[in-house]
């Protein structure tokens, strides 16, 4: 006989909260209007998710009694990042990117060697 509860009422409600925390709104954020235009920050947002679920037994050794057990779990994550902005105004509307991470980096890691490069001839 099988007492355990169906996983799937909760499982239902798992996914509901997750895709409404990961879903439409953290990809365009809510709008922000000005005089001269309306601003929708843009993200990429990746998520995913995992479940399993299992029952089993194993017999015992010549008088003891057999044991059995269920079990189950499921879990879930998600990363945004911005990517860029919709610029809507009267005259046009246009896709703007947001500089990435990396390009950040590399910017400062050059602007940092040439700024010390400046410094060791400035000094001779």
């Amino acid at each position: 006989m099988n007492t355990s509860p169906d996983p799937q009422p909760l499982l239902n409600h798992f996914l509901d909260q997750f895709v409404h925390a990961a879903g439409t709104r953290a990809v365009f954020g809510e709008p922000v209007v000005l005089p001269y235009a309306t601003v929708v920050p843009v993200a990429k947002v990746i998520w995913g998710l995992g479940a399993g679920f299992g029952g089993g037994g194993r017999a015992q050794a010549s008088g003891e009694a057999s044991t059995t057990g269920s079990g189950g779990g499921y879990g879930g994550g998600a990363k945004a990042y911005p990517v860029g902005v919709i610029d809507i105004r009267p005259e046009r509307t246009r896709f703007l990117s947001t500089p990435s991470a990396t390009r950040q980096v590399l910017l400062g890691v050059a602007l940092g060697i040439a700024l010390t490069q400046l410094l060791k001839l400035s000094s001779k």
